[in-house]
């Protein structure tokens, strides 16, 4: 007799921890941040061999700079603790290297195509947050045969 009260007692509450952990996952997620703002938007990166004689693999290496005034649109956020990622998505003309120094207010880093890096975090106190950021990229030469656009883009994770 006792088994029958504690079976739907057990589905009860297993059906209650699977709703917490599918809201704990949702949040998790991470969301766009409207960088709408940043500038110059659609800007062409010059990539350049490296000065000198080319050696080794390094010799391969295209690098181009850019200096990009970055404004990210974090209102829905405000009041909030948040860790902000730029986001270098696998992209064509294949392997890429992303670095970049700032003026303070975000984080200075690295990262790879295909992944992401922390840029900021913190309480999110103004509705948005600039800086200058000077961006660098490094692709393999041989793989270029034509323009490609380097998209990025920034994402948010609460908490």
């Amino acid at each position: 007799m006792r088994r029958s009260y504690i079976r739907p007692f057990c589905i009860i509450w297993l059906a209650l921890a699977a709703a917490v952990a599918q809201a704990t996952l949702a949040q998790a997620a991470p969301a766009l941040i409207d960088d709408s703002g940043t500038l110059p938007y659609n800007a062409t990166l010059a990539m350049r061999w490296p000065s000198g004689p080319p050696r080794g693999p390094a010799a391969r290496q295209l690098t181009g700079t850019l200096q990009l005034r970055v404004r990210l649109n974090v209102a829905p956020w405000l009041k909030r603790r948040g860790r902000i990622y730029m986001v270098l998505p696998a992209q064509q003309p294949g392997a890429m290297h992303a670095s970049w120094t700032t003026q303070g207010r975000l984080l200075p880093g690295e990262l790879d195509a295909g992944s992401r890096a922390l840029v900021y975090v913190g309480p999110i106190l103004s509705p948005v947050i600039e800086d200058v950021v000077q961006l660098t990229v490094t692709v393999d030469g041989r793989r270029l045969s034509q323009s490609y656009p380097v998209n990025f883009h920034f994402e948010m994770d609460e908490g």
